[in-house]
């Protein structure tokens, strides 16, 4: 079974305007001085949620066509990041419970909680897993708190118990967010803390590879995922991160994972997919599958 490990539902509700709203500010800074105002504005407008798909009836359209069987849904907790363009998070959590249930076996829900949310973050996340069966937590960083933070121990505690992994966002993001607590490294004490438990670098393919390389290596319970690689096949570094990854062994612990729909604007799934394990003859067939779908299944039933 081929699984993305990492997509999100493309909503205003979990995607709010402000995150992409950094996106657009940015880029029209990087921009030649010289472009028309008229582009600047067209180009920028590009880095916001174009396709809202609250039922996941398009998702899904977009993983038939690319041959994917599943995809994990990430829950982000924007509510103390943007307090007023952020419902409450047990409407989140619905929206996304909905959606996995009109797509049986499509949807794999990972709860996302900031834990500056206290116990009742801790209540909603245990609910969410006997009431809802989501199959992970997702953490970000970005909105002002570390993966390592002692207040996670009691989430980190529930995966460990449940078998679940955790996913946190790597590297940098909508400008409107903190860069801090994003590296790789901001993840070792909780990994060492919590050997029981699976952590998934996003994006560690893409950004501060060597640090996600390092300890994919190194820590058992250690994995990376290839989100944003996108971005990384049109730099023309991808096939070097692949390679980097094989000579060190490490293929074994990297996870297919899209961002879809973060990055639609560079094309539909279907068109990224044969660019994702590289150029023709880089990867073998088992090598390839290993991070299609090997390297999920084995995540799962090791946690």
């Amino acid at each position: 079974m081929i699984l993305d490990c990492h997509t999100h539902l493309a909503s205003p509700h979990t995607l709010p305007e402000p995150f992409f709203a950094g996106w657009g500010e940015n880029i029209r800074r990087l921009l030649p001085p010289d472009l028309p105002e008229r582009h600047r504005a067209k180009i920028a407008a590009r880095y916001r949620l174009e396709r809202p798909d609250p039922s996941g009836d398009q998702h899904v359209s977009e993983l038939n066509a690319a041959g994917i069987d599943a995809a994990v849904s990430l829950i982000v907790d924007f509510g103390f990041a943007f307090p007023e363009a952020f419902p409450p998070l047990e409407e989140v959590f619905a929206l996304h419970h909905a959606m996995a249930l009109r797509h049986p076996g499509r949807f794999w829900v990972f709860a996302g909680i900031d834990p500056r949310r206290g116990s009742a973050g801790v209540d909603l996340f245990a609910r969410s897993i006997a009431k809802w069966g989501v199959r992970g937590l997702k953490l970000y960083p970005p909105c002002g708190y570390s993966p390592s933070d002692p207040a996670l121990d009691p989430y980190y505690d529930l995966c460990a118990q449940h078998k679940l992994p955790v996913l946190t966002h790597t590297g940098p993001t909508s400008p409107r967010l903190s860069f801090q607590h994003t590296r790789p490294m901001d993840v070792e004490a909780a990994a060492q803390r919590f050997p029981n438990v699976n952590f998934i670098l996003a994006h560690g393919a893409v950004v501060h590879r060597e640090d996600a390389a390092l300890l994919a290596e190194y820590r058992p319970n250690v994995y990376v995922d290839t989100a944003g690689f996108q971005v990384a096949v049109k730099r023309g570094e991808w096939n070097d991160t692949l390679m980097r990854y094989k000579r060190h062994g490490i293929l074994r612990k990297l996870l297919f994972g899209s961002d879809w729909p973060i990055h639609a604007e560079h094309g539909p799934l279907s068109g990224w997919m044969p660019r994702l394990t590289g150029e023709p003859g880089l990867l073998t067939a088992a090598e390839r599958s290993w991070i299609l779908e090997d390297n999920h299944r084995e995540l799962w039933s090791c946690t």
